[in-house]
């Protein structure tokens, strides 16, 4: 359970950037999902750390009924407000870890998790997942990755120039063994993976609300020294290009595995 006690707290105060600013999953990305999983609008769906919801929505509409679960009570609420306001009644939020994932939750006919099975007890979620799933049901691992992808362009590593002076804690966290790894050597069959790509564009305050959804630069942690931050990066971005608008390659990928 380290590994999850680790997490707790550490995206409260983040959820309306999450919400606001976090990229959403392609369209392509949903459709394969509902696709090679040949969904058809039956069974349950359980979505994994699922903050505000962001890969929970697109796939609900494939199923009788979705449960997501999250650690974060700040994200859970932004999660259960946008079914207020959409009125939907299908969709149920749980404060708690996915490492405990019980047999009260049901079973379900697949199990996700976006952008967020790094900062699990990959092995144990594993586990619990394919317990929880019914005969011939899928598991899916998906993500975008981070704005600043491999800081191969000009923006992108004068952004990270900037977070490394006002977040000098924030290094990227690298895993030793990679998901499919884990799932090649777990109970899970049928190995599918693949990636979509695609473009976006993205002004400097969408710049800056991202970076405030990320566990690591949180505004937060910044205190009253936030509006420094965000000059410091505003005239750095417009010197590059005084449009103040960057081009980000986006990479939705899927790992997809059956009971």
């Amino acid at each position: 359970m380290k590994q999850m006690m680790q997490t707790q707290g550490l995206y409260d105060g983040a959820a309306y950037y999450y919400l606001k600013y976090r990229g959403q999953y392609s369209d392509r990305l949903i459709q394969t999902l509902a696709s090679k999983c040949r969904l058809d609008g039956k069974g349950r769906l359980l979505d994994l750390g699922c903050g505000t919801g962001k890969l929970t929505f697109p796939m609900a509409k494939y199923f009788d009924d979705t449960v997501g679960i999250d650690v974060s009570s700040d994200m859970l609420q932004s999660a259960r407000s946008q079914c207020e306001l959409l009125d939907i009644h299908k969709m149920k939020w749980l404060q708690m870890p996915s490492e405990q994932m019980n047999p009260k939750l049901g079973s379900f006919r697949m199990i996700t998790a976006g952008d967020a099975f790094h900062w699990m007890d990959r092995e144990l979620v594993l586990k619990l997942s394919y317990d929880r799933l019914e005969p011939g049901g899928a598991l899916a691992l998906v993500g975008q990755g981070h704005m600043l992808g491999d800081r191969s362009l000009d923006w992108q590593q004068a952004v990270q120039q900037v977070i490394d002076k006002w977040f000098p804690n924030s290094g990227h966290r690298k895993l030793s063994v990679r998901h499919e790894q884990l799932l090649a050597q777990s109970s899970f069959h049928s190995l599918v993976t693949g990636q979509i790509h695609s473009e976006r564009k993205r002004d400097i305050p969408s710049v800056i609300g991202y970076l405030y959804s990320t566990s690591t630069c949180r505004k937060t942690m910044l205190g009253t020294d936030a509006p420094d931050f965000e000059k410091e990066l505003y005239d750095k971005l417009k010197s590059i290009d005084p449009s103040g608008i960057f081009t980000e390659s986006v990479t939705d990928y899927y790992i997809i595995a059956f009971k």
